[in-house]
């Protein structure tokens, strides 16, 4: 199941000097901490002038899609995915 979210959310995120990698570590959704576990991808998108950092992460049992505005410096939990369709 997929459920599209749009919600700003708080996020702590790590930069890692050593790797060049600036990673989420836990977000807060509906009240909850999740610990993410696992990066599945990252890439930037351009909306307008607009840069997006969009990230796929997975906690124990959910995996969220993830972006960060740098224009603006917020997170959004897009999506939502159980892993079944």
């Amino acid at each position: 199941m997929n459920e599209i979210i749009n919600e700003k959310i708080s996020v702590i995120s790590k930069y890692d000097q050593g790797k060049g990698v600036f990673l989420p570590v836990k977000l807060k959704w509906q009240g909850r901490v999740r610990n993410i576990e696992k990066l599945g991808f990252h890439h930037t998108k351009r909306q307008g002038r607009k840069l997006l950092h969009i990230f796929s992460v997975v906690d124990d049992r959910l995996c969220y899609y993830l972006s960060f505005d740098t224009e603006i410096l917020h997170w959004t939990l897009m999506e939502v995915s159980d892993g079944n369709s």
